[in-house]
Protein backbone atom coordinates (compact mmCIF):
# COMPACT_ATOMS: atom_id res chain seq x y z
CA UNK A 1 0.00 0.00 0.00
CA UNK A 2 1.23 3.48 -0.89
CA UNK A 3 0.45 6.71 0.92
CA UNK A 4 1.31 10.40 0.88
CA UNK A 5 2.19 11.62 4.38
CA UNK A 6 3.54 15.11 5.16
CA UNK A 7 4.77 15.55 1.61
CA UNK A 8 6.64 12.23 1.67
CA UNK A 9 5.84 9.19 -0.46
CA UNK A 10 5.38 6.16 1.80
CA UNK A 11 4.98 2.43 1.26
CA UNK A 12 3.54 0.35 4.11
CA UNK A 13 2.97 -3.36 4.64
CA UNK A 14 0.02 -2.66 6.97
CA UNK A 15 -3.07 -0.48 6.53
CA UNK A 16 -2.74 3.06 7.89
CA UNK A 17 -6.30 4.00 8.95
CA UNK A 18 -7.45 7.29 7.48
CA UNK A 19 -4.38 7.50 5.25
CA UNK A 20 -4.49 9.05 1.80
CA UNK A 21 -3.61 6.21 -0.60
CA UNK A 22 -1.78 7.01 -3.82
CA UNK A 23 -0.66 4.98 -6.87
CA UNK A 24 2.37 2.74 -6.57
CA UNK A 25 5.76 4.41 -6.90
CA UNK A 26 9.17 3.12 -7.90
CA UNK A 27 11.20 4.50 -5.00
CA UNK A 28 9.27 5.85 -1.97
CA UNK A 29 10.81 8.28 0.49
CA UNK A 30 9.86 6.15 3.51
CA UNK A 31 9.22 2.43 4.01
CA UNK A 32 7.01 1.20 6.86
CA UNK A 33 6.84 -2.46 7.79
CA UNK A 34 5.77 -4.80 10.58
CA UNK A 35 8.61 -6.95 11.88
CA UNK A 36 11.00 -7.68 14.70
CA UNK A 37 12.87 -4.67 16.05
CA UNK A 38 16.24 -6.03 17.17
CA UNK A 39 18.25 -4.78 20.11
CA UNK A 40 20.69 -2.10 18.94
CA UNK A 41 24.34 -2.79 19.86
CA UNK A 42 25.22 0.90 19.65
CA UNK A 43 25.72 3.10 22.70
CA UNK A 44 22.60 5.27 23.20
CA UNK A 45 23.04 9.02 22.83
CA UNK A 46 19.93 9.52 24.96
CA UNK A 47 17.69 7.27 27.05
CA UNK A 48 14.20 8.41 28.07
CA UNK A 49 11.35 6.67 29.85
CA UNK A 50 9.90 5.08 26.69
CA UNK A 51 12.37 5.98 23.94
CA UNK A 52 16.06 6.24 23.14
CA UNK A 53 18.36 7.55 20.41
CA UNK A 54 21.28 5.67 18.90
CA UNK A 55 22.93 7.80 16.24
CA UNK A 56 20.40 8.30 13.43
CA UNK A 57 18.04 5.66 14.85
CA UNK A 58 15.08 6.30 17.15
CA UNK A 59 13.52 3.57 19.31
CA UNK A 60 10.15 3.64 21.08
CA UNK A 61 8.79 0.95 23.37
CA UNK A 62 5.30 0.97 24.86
CA UNK A 63 5.05 -2.16 27.06
CA UNK A 64 2.34 -4.53 25.89
CA UNK A 65 1.67 -2.48 22.76
CA UNK A 66 4.52 -1.75 20.39
CA UNK A 67 8.26 -1.60 19.84
CA UNK A 68 9.19 0.80 17.03
CA UNK A 69 12.32 1.95 15.21
CA UNK A 70 12.65 4.97 12.91
CA UNK A 71 15.91 4.94 10.99
CA UNK A 72 17.61 7.87 9.24
CA UNK A 73 14.41 9.51 7.98
CA UNK A 74 13.76 6.60 5.63
CA UNK A 75 12.39 3.56 7.44
CA UNK A 76 9.97 2.62 10.23
CA UNK A 77 9.76 -0.91 11.60
CA UNK A 78 7.00 -1.62 14.14
CA UNK A 79 6.62 -4.77 16.23
CA UNK A 80 3.32 -5.51 18.01
CA UNK A 81 3.76 -6.65 21.61
CA UNK A 82 1.49 -8.90 23.64
CA UNK A 83 -1.99 -9.08 22.14
CA UNK A 84 -1.63 -5.84 20.15
CA UNK A 85 -2.83 -5.91 16.56
CA UNK A 86 -1.71 -3.95 13.50
CA UNK A 87 -4.67 -1.63 14.10
CA UNK A 88 -3.38 -1.00 17.64
CA UNK A 89 0.12 -0.04 16.52
CA UNK A 90 -0.85 2.11 13.53
CA UNK A 91 -1.52 5.24 15.69
CA UNK A 92 2.02 5.05 17.08
CA UNK A 93 3.44 4.80 13.56
CA UNK A 94 1.43 7.79 12.36
CA UNK A 95 2.28 9.96 15.36
CA UNK A 96 5.63 9.38 17.07
CA UNK A 97 7.05 7.31 14.22
CA UNK A 98 6.32 9.93 11.56
CA UNK A 99 7.48 12.69 13.95
CA UNK A 100 10.85 10.94 14.29
CA UNK A 101 11.13 10.67 10.50
CA UNK A 102 10.35 14.38 10.05
CA UNK A 103 12.87 15.45 12.71
CA UNK A 104 15.51 13.16 11.21
CA UNK A 105 14.88 14.92 7.90
CA UNK A 106 15.17 18.31 9.66
CA UNK A 107 11.66 19.43 8.68
CA UNK A 108 9.56 21.85 10.72
CA UNK A 109 6.65 19.87 12.20
CA UNK A 110 3.94 21.62 14.21
CA UNK A 111 1.32 19.93 16.37
CA UNK A 112 -1.58 21.23 14.32
CA UNK A 113 -4.73 20.42 12.42
CA UNK A 114 -4.76 22.19 9.06
CA UNK A 115 -7.47 23.43 6.70
CA UNK A 116 -7.43 25.24 3.37
CA UNK A 117 -9.16 28.56 2.78
CA UNK A 118 -9.07 30.42 -0.53
CA UNK A 119 -6.06 28.46 -1.74
CA UNK A 120 -3.96 28.87 1.42
CA UNK A 121 -3.51 26.83 4.58
CA UNK A 122 -4.46 27.66 8.17
CA UNK A 123 -2.63 25.72 10.90
CA UNK A 124 -4.56 25.26 14.15
CA UNK A 125 -2.03 24.61 16.91
CA UNK A 126 -2.57 23.62 20.50
CA UNK A 127 -1.93 20.95 23.12
CA UNK A 128 -3.78 17.65 23.18
CA UNK A 129 -7.40 18.31 24.10
CA UNK A 130 -7.42 21.93 22.91
CA UNK A 131 -9.96 21.12 20.18
CA UNK A 132 -7.80 21.35 17.05
CA UNK A 133 -9.54 18.54 15.21
CA UNK A 134 -13.01 19.70 16.21
CA UNK A 135 -12.37 23.28 15.09
CA UNK A 136 -10.90 22.01 11.81
CA UNK A 137 -14.07 19.99 11.19
CA UNK A 138 -16.23 23.04 11.99
CA UNK A 139 -14.19 25.10 9.51
CA UNK A 140 -14.68 22.42 6.87
CA UNK A 141 -18.42 22.58 7.49
CA UNK A 142 -18.14 26.34 6.92
CA UNK A 143 -16.55 25.79 3.50
CA UNK A 144 -12.84 25.16 4.17
CA UNK A 145 -10.96 22.23 2.64
CA UNK A 146 -9.40 19.55 4.82
CA UNK A 147 -5.59 19.31 4.84
CA UNK A 148 -4.49 17.39 7.94
CA UNK A 149 -5.49 16.42 11.46
CA UNK A 150 -2.40 16.24 13.66
CA UNK A 151 0.93 17.19 12.08
CA UNK A 152 1.62 20.24 9.93
CA UNK A 153 4.86 19.55 8.06
CA UNK A 154 6.17 22.90 6.86
CA UNK A 155 8.96 23.67 4.42
CA UNK A 156 10.52 27.13 4.68
CA UNK A 157 13.28 26.53 2.12
CA UNK A 158 11.13 27.29 -0.94
CA UNK A 159 12.54 29.31 -3.83
CA UNK A 160 10.67 32.50 -2.87
CA UNK A 161 10.71 31.89 0.90
CA UNK A 162 6.98 31.13 1.17
CA UNK A 163 6.32 28.57 3.96
CA UNK A 164 4.47 25.59 2.50
CA UNK A 165 2.44 23.11 4.54
CA UNK A 166 1.79 19.52 3.48
CA UNK A 167 -1.15 17.20 4.32
CA UNK A 168 -0.38 14.65 7.04
CA UNK A 169 -2.33 11.94 5.26
CA UNK A 170 -4.99 11.55 7.93
CA UNK A 171 -8.73 12.00 8.24
CA UNK A 172 -10.50 13.97 10.95
CA UNK A 173 -10.21 12.30 14.37
CA UNK A 174 -13.19 13.29 16.47
CA UNK A 175 -14.84 12.37 19.75
CA UNK A 176 -18.37 11.01 19.61
CA UNK A 177 -19.97 14.21 20.97
CA UNK A 178 -18.25 16.32 18.30
CA UNK A 179 -19.43 13.92 15.58
CA UNK A 180 -22.99 14.31 16.83
CA UNK A 181 -22.71 18.09 17.11
CA UNK A 182 -21.33 18.42 13.58
CA UNK A 183 -23.75 15.82 12.15
CA UNK A 184 -20.92 13.72 10.72
CA UNK A 185 -22.25 10.27 11.68
CA UNK A 186 -22.42 9.18 8.02
CA UNK A 187 -18.69 9.83 7.63
CA UNK A 188 -17.71 8.08 10.90
CA UNK A 189 -15.18 5.28 10.55
CA UNK A 190 -13.48 2.93 13.03
CA UNK A 191 -12.21 4.07 16.45
CA UNK A 192 -8.67 5.41 16.74
CA UNK A 193 -8.02 2.61 19.21
CA UNK A 194 -10.33 -0.19 20.24
CA UNK A 195 -11.09 1.21 23.71
CA UNK A 196 -11.59 4.86 22.68
CA UNK A 197 -14.73 6.80 21.75
CA UNK A 198 -12.68 8.82 19.29
CA UNK A 199 -13.09 7.94 15.64
CA UNK A 200 -11.68 8.43 12.17
CA UNK A 201 -14.09 10.66 10.25
CA UNK A 202 -13.85 11.17 6.51
CA UNK A 203 -14.13 14.71 5.11
CA UNK A 204 -17.64 15.48 3.92
CA UNK A 205 -16.51 15.24 0.30
CA UNK A 206 -13.31 13.60 -1.02
CA UNK A 207 -12.96 16.61 -3.31
CA UNK A 208 -12.57 18.80 -0.22
CA UNK A 209 -9.43 16.92 0.83
CA UNK A 210 -6.27 18.76 -0.18
CA UNK A 211 -3.53 16.51 -1.55
CA UNK A 212 -0.69 18.93 -2.36
CA UNK A 213 1.33 21.53 -0.50
CA UNK A 214 -0.24 24.92 0.14
CA UNK A 215 1.24 28.29 1.16
CA UNK A 216 0.68 28.87 4.86
CA UNK A 217 -1.61 31.84 5.46
CA UNK A 218 -1.74 31.91 9.27
CA UNK A 219 -1.14 30.01 12.48
CA UNK A 220 -3.91 29.96 15.09
CA UNK A 221 -2.84 29.10 18.65
CA UNK A 222 -5.77 27.53 20.53
CA UNK A 223 -5.90 28.28 24.24
CA UNK A 224 -8.49 27.21 26.77
CA UNK A 225 -9.68 29.81 29.24
CA UNK A 226 -9.26 29.14 32.93
CA UNK A 227 -11.87 26.71 34.21
CA UNK A 228 -13.01 29.35 36.70
CA UNK A 229 -13.90 31.76 33.88
CA UNK A 230 -17.62 31.95 33.05
CA UNK A 231 -18.69 30.36 29.74
CA UNK A 232 -18.76 32.79 26.88
CA UNK A 233 -17.95 33.36 23.23
CA UNK A 234 -14.35 32.97 22.03
CA UNK A 235 -11.99 35.83 21.33
CA UNK A 236 -9.11 36.20 18.90
CA UNK A 237 -6.09 38.51 18.75
CA UNK A 238 -3.09 38.86 16.48
CA UNK A 239 0.17 38.39 18.36
CA UNK A 240 3.23 40.57 18.12
CA UNK A 241 6.33 38.86 16.76
CA UNK A 242 8.10 38.95 20.14
CA UNK A 243 5.15 37.09 21.72
CA UNK A 244 4.52 34.69 18.85
CA UNK A 245 8.07 33.33 18.53
CA UNK A 246 8.36 31.52 21.91
CA UNK A 247 4.75 30.34 21.75
CA UNK A 248 5.25 28.85 18.30
CA UNK A 249 8.40 27.09 19.51
CA UNK A 250 6.19 25.36 22.07
CA UNK A 251 3.98 23.97 19.29
CA UNK A 252 6.67 21.74 17.78
CA UNK A 253 5.45 18.16 17.41
CA UNK A 254 7.24 15.96 19.94
CA UNK A 255 9.51 18.86 21.05
CA UNK A 256 11.73 16.82 23.37
CA UNK A 257 12.52 14.47 20.50
CA UNK A 258 13.48 17.37 18.24
CA UNK A 259 15.68 18.83 20.97
CA UNK A 260 17.50 15.56 21.69
CA UNK A 261 18.11 15.08 17.98
CA UNK A 262 19.95 18.40 17.87
CA UNK A 263 17.27 20.07 15.75
CA UNK A 264 16.95 23.20 17.91
CA UNK A 265 19.35 25.57 16.04
CA UNK A 266 17.68 24.88 12.70
CA UNK A 267 14.21 25.11 14.26
CA UNK A 268 15.06 28.63 15.42
CA UNK A 269 15.88 29.60 11.83
CA UNK A 270 12.81 27.85 10.41
CA UNK A 271 10.45 29.54 12.89
CA UNK A 272 12.03 32.94 12.24
CA UNK A 273 11.58 32.40 8.50
CA UNK A 274 7.94 31.40 9.03
CA UNK A 275 7.16 34.41 11.23
CA UNK A 276 8.68 36.73 8.63
CA UNK A 277 5.85 35.75 6.27
CA UNK A 278 2.97 34.38 8.37
CA UNK A 279 0.80 36.07 11.05
CA UNK A 280 0.06 34.27 14.31
CA UNK A 281 -3.23 34.62 16.18
CA UNK A 282 -4.35 33.41 19.60
CA UNK A 283 -7.90 32.06 19.84
CA UNK A 284 -9.16 31.79 23.42
CA UNK A 285 -12.22 29.68 24.11
CA UNK A 286 -14.00 27.84 26.88
CA UNK A 287 -14.43 24.08 26.81
CA UNK A 288 -17.47 22.61 25.14
CA UNK A 289 -19.11 22.82 21.75
CA UNK A 290 -21.58 25.65 22.37
CA UNK A 291 -19.44 28.35 20.74
CA UNK A 292 -17.66 26.15 18.18
CA UNK A 293 -19.17 27.84 15.12
CA UNK A 294 -18.39 31.28 16.56
CA UNK A 295 -14.74 30.26 16.89
CA UNK A 296 -14.67 29.08 13.27
CA UNK A 297 -16.19 32.40 12.15
CA UNK A 298 -13.52 34.34 14.06
CA UNK A 299 -10.77 32.36 12.33
CA UNK A 300 -12.19 33.08 8.87
CA UNK A 301 -12.69 36.76 9.73
CA UNK A 302 -9.05 36.92 10.83
CA UNK A 303 -8.00 35.46 7.47
CA UNK A 304 -9.89 38.24 5.70
CA UNK A 305 -8.12 40.83 7.84
CA UNK A 306 -4.73 39.19 7.32
CA UNK A 307 -5.32 39.50 3.60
Amino acid sequence: MYYSICGLSVTATLPLPGGWQVPAMAEPDVRISVGTVPDDPGVPDYIGSTWRLVGRRFYLEMPGLVRLMADDGREIVAQPLGKATEADIAPFILSTGIAAILHQRRLLALHAATVAWQGRAIALCGPTGAGKSTLAAALCRAGAGFVGDDIAAIRTDTADGTPMVWPDGRQHRLWADAIDHLTLAEQQGPPIRSHMHKFHVAPSSPADRVRDGLPLAAVILLRMRDTTAPPGPPGIERLALVDAAPLLRGEIYRPSLARRMGHDPLLFIQIASLLDRVPVFRLERTRGLEHLDAGAALVLDAMTGAG
